[in-house]
């Protein structure tokens, strides 16, 4: 009687403050709920216990009375609660897969279509893109969920997870935290036909080629897998319908990108244990190289410029310094627009063509600057003025036609041949300084 009052009392909570009324009724309820059950256990444990000691005394066996009373007095739903534990409930038929009894794998159809193209972070080794994911499979038991006279019905995909199997398809190259649902429901037609549709801003990790930036074209690749099953459980197959899947020209009409061609199948990804079918949708798209025009290619030229014109200045000491300063000022400037361009391209990645050229850039200046040293010092020299002008005068007369060769030759061989020439060209000035003094002094 004590219990029962105290639990259908008011009196505690009435008494406390406004903000411990809350925990009081927690603890009233409990205690209603518990405090019966407990006194009960406490009686039935003595009375199975006196039970016992007057069984042994007779020399009969007990039966196990307290166990029995203990389930017996413990409420319904906290005895099947811990029955639950004891046991392992099978998981419903509906939200295993289709096709577990036979053996078979699911034919899951795919298609994905790039609604809008954010760009591409080429140092980042990433692509931002708008993409809407179509997934379409058969489970008859599916069918159930329709209401009556419905040939058709749609579902939230939070919603239906819990009532039908779903593939759990998902991308596996997506940058971490960076997917971002748009919408996502499940049409289920009468005939067993389930259709996922699902939008969603996603971030992809690609890995780009950097050896002709800025004049390259790249893939990029939207790939598909399931995250749980294998592939002898679940095979994904590309939609026929072509106007499902791909991506549109003009939704790169406001990127620096143009879309070139595009394709989408399935693989097999076998990877010792890891053995999954995926689907992939490649995008061939080509950089527009004239945005770097205005910021690497036309400073690096009149940087060039700057500095073959300082051999245009007269000989003398009074053009000493302003000669140097110009090819110092126009060696750091090339140096500073050349850390600007490494910038740009994956440190991961080969030696681009565009730091290539801003190093041989950088290599013809410094070539330059040792000139203009050199002559300076040699017109310093007794009877070394017509020599030093000699020099001066073959250096601003060839200057943009070796600097035209080494960059040719950067285009068509490559890296190590323009440095070879930008050399040879170094000592070919060497060479013609040798042979001009050497009929002077035999003279």
């Amino acid at each position: 009687q004590g219990v029962a009052w105290f639990s259908k009392s008011n009196l505690l909570g009435t008494a406390l403050p406004h903000h411990f009324n809350a925990s009081m009724h927690a603890c009233k309820m409990l205690t209603a709920r518990w405090l019966p059950s407990l006194l009960a256990l406490f009686h039935l444990a003595a009375a199975a216990s006196s039970s016992t000691c007057s069984s042994e005394l007779n020399g009969a066996k007990s039966p196990n009375l307290l166990q029995k009373h203990v389930t017996d007095a413990l409420p319904q739903k906290e005895h099947g609660l811990s029955n639950a534990f004891d046991s392992t409930d099978a998981m419903p038929s509906f939200l295993l897969r289709p096709s577990l009894q036979s053996g078979q794998p699911e034919e899951v159809t795919f298609a994905i279509s790039v609604k809008k193209w954010y760009g591409v972070d080429f140092a980042g080794g990433t692509f931002d893109v708008d993409v809407v994911i179509t997934l379409q499979w058969f489970d008859a038991r599916a069918a159930r969920l329709l209401p009556a006279n419905n040939t058709s019905t749609s579902l939230a995909t939070d919603k239906a997870r819990a009532q039908l199997w779903l593939p759990d398809i998902a991308f596996t190259t997506a940058a971490h935290n960076a997917y971002e649902k748009i919408s996502s429901s499940v049409l289920i037609a009468s005939n067993g036909t389930v259709t996922k549709v699902e939008r969603a801003y996603v971030t992809l990790k690609q890995g780009y080629q950097t050896a002709d930036f800025p004049f390259d074209s790249q893939d990029v690749s939207m790939m598909l897998a399931s995250t749980t099953y294998m592939r002898d459980e679940l095979e994904l197959v590309p939609v026929t319908d072509d106007s499902m899947w791909g991506a549109k020209p003009e939704i790169f009409d406001n990127s620096v990108w143009d879309l070139v061609n595009s394709s989408m199948k399935a693989i097999i990804d076998d990877d010792n244990m890891l053995r999954k079918s995926r689907g992939v949708l490649t995008l061939r798209v080509r950089r527009e190289h004239t945005t770097y025009m205005a910021s690497i290619f036309i400073p690096s030229v009149m940087l060039l410029a700057m500095t073959w014109t300082s051999s245009w200045l007269p000989l003398g000491p009074p053009f000493a310094m302003p000669r140097i300063a110009m090819n110092a000022f126009g060696l750091l400037c090339q140096v500073s627009v050349s850390a600007m361009a490494n910038g740009l391209v994956p440190a991961t990645g080969k030696t681009s063509w565009l730091t290539s050229y801003l190093e041989l850039c950088i290599e013809l200046q410094f070539s330059v600057m040792l000139l203009s040293v050199m002559i300076i010092s040699i017109e310093q020299i007794k009877d070394g003025t017509m020599d030093a002008g000699r020099l001066n005068n073959v250096i601003t007369k060839t200057f943009p036609v070796t600097t035209a060769i080494n960059i040719l030759c950067l285009d068509a061989g490559g890296k190590h041949l323009s440095r070879c020439v930008a050399a040879l060209t170094m000592v070919g000035y060497m060479a013609y300084l040798y042979l001009a003094e050497k009929p002077q002094k035999t003279g």
